[in-house]
């Protein structure tokens, strides 16, 4: 062999090993609690968990992000929850009009809490999803549910213990249920000993998801109800010499304020990772702010929100990973949800991803890799293939890291497996049909 096609071998190789590098990658989300809902005859055993694993290997998926929340409960061993076990006094005290028949209800959580509780006995959920990633080569970073801590029938130990620890009122009379506000220090730490109890399994890193249950409950249908905890008060005034409770006040000042408080819990997360070798992935809603809306939950009343200072989580090293447009519905620009967002402006012909990687990759490129969200699929293979090769094409198209696809749940039978591996491979180039 001449010694210039010595040479070119090495390079041709290298030149390979980038291209992979710089393919997308394909994430997939596993919301456990949905593997043990649809299981309705048997509870979900660590044997069906290693076999989904493993499918999603097959796939051509390279990471997993792992749920380890249940509306306010921990699915998985540990004394920061109470015993994973439906309350049907607690699901009267507090049904509301979603909830057409309370009996069905009680009847359907007691018997999935029951399924659940039996996995719990022989396994520890986290752990075993955790275990046969690594055995495939695969990653497994763990989902926290940071807003999502209340609902009829599930008690939550920590909000029980810190009833103080939710979003307030401008009155201080009335909390937004389960969305718990971490300008309180003593929160915070509840989210970090659950991110060191996970990592301590073995997990890869901890992802912070915006998803909330709390948008389906009724509450005040006014834009800004909620941010007016003791902490959040105190900030503000040292700051500008206000008391937002009883005078008129900058209302920017105040989502910056409530912003920073969230990105200390992101700081305090971070550096426990860190110190470990360990990654932090954070949910983005997308523009200057994460909001929760009055039911439906993507209606224009933003009754509780917070600034996004996603440039700090960059600066400082703080975020490895950031999923834009997390639990949005970015595929519809035209919903009025984003009327809300006047930060938000497309250009002509310009969609909402298109403005995300203008807005995010110039000052993310090399720092923070960008994800995208797949939204709710629905699972029928008629609808599923041709959503998948949206996603496929926003992602390839705009240059994301990746995407993360919502849930495994939808490809779990035979005809949807092989759609899953379409959308590897368009992610990885290969022309869409």
């Amino acid at each position: 062999m001449s010694s210039r096609k010595t040479a070119f071998l090495p390079l041709l190789t290298l030149c390979l090993a980038a291209a992979a590098q710089q393919a997308p990658e394909l994430i997939v989300d596993i919301d456990v609690n949905d593997e043990v809902y649809i299981r309705k005859d048997h509870a979900l055993t660590p044997e069906e968990i290693v076999e989904l694993v493993d499918n999603l290997h097959k796939q051509g998926c390279t990471t997993i992000i792992v749920r380890a929340g249940y509306l306010g409960l921990l699915p998985y061993h540990t004394e920061l929850s109470y015993p994973l076990k439906f309350d049907p006094d607690h699901a009267w005290l507090h049904r509301f009009p979603m909830i057409k028949d309370i009996n069905a209800h009680i009847k359907t959580d007691t018997a999935l809490c029951e399924r659940y509780a039996e996995l719990l006995s022989k396994a520890n959920p986290p752990k075993v999803f955790i275990d046969a990633a690594h055995e495939r080569g695969m990653k497994a970073i763990i989902w926290l549910d940071i807003f999502d801590d209340f609902y009829p029938g599930f008690r939550s130990k920590f909000l029980e213990e810190n009833p103080h620890c939710r979003w307030m009122s401008r009155d201080g009379k009335t909390p937004l249920q389960g969305l718990i506000s971490y300008a309180f220090p003593e929160a915070r730490a509840f989210r970090v000993e659950q991110a060191r109890e996970l990592l301590d399994f073995g997990a890869d890193g901890i992802h912070c998801s915006t998803s909330s249950h709390q948008r389906h409950m009724p509450n005040v249908h006014t834009v800004d109800y909620y941010g007016y905890e003791q902490p959040v008060v105190h900030a503000y005034k040292a700051r500008h010499g206000v008391d937002i409770r009883t005078r008129d006040f900058d209302k920017e000042a105040w989502h910056d304020i409530k912003g920073e408080f969230m990105v200390q819990l992101y700081r305090d997360l971070g550096g426990l990772c860190h110190e470990r070798g360990k990654e932090l992935w954070i949910g983005l809603q997308l523009g200057r702010y994460t909001q929760f809306c009055s039911d439906p939950h993507f209606s224009t009343n933003a009754v509780a929100r917070y600034a996004n200072h996603w440039k700090t989580l960059v600066d400082e090293g703080i975020a490895d990973a950031i999923i834009v447009g997390d639990y949005e519905q970015v595929s519809v620009p035209g919903h009025s949800y984003w009327s809300i967002k006047t930060d938000i402006q497309l250009e002509e012909g310009e969609d909402l991803y298109q403005w995300a990687a203008r807005t995010y990759q110039p000052y993310c490129k090399d720092k923070v890799r960008l994800f995208i969200f797949t939204e709710w699929l629905n699972s029928h293979p008629d609808k599923l293939e041709p959503r998948m090769r949206d996603f496929a094409r926003w992602c390839v198209e705009n240059g994301f890291d990746g995407v993360d696809v919502h849930e495994a749940m939808n490809f779990e039978r035979e005809t949807n497996w092989p759609i899953l591996g379409k959308f590897n491979r368009w992610l990885k180039g290969e022309p869409m049909e």
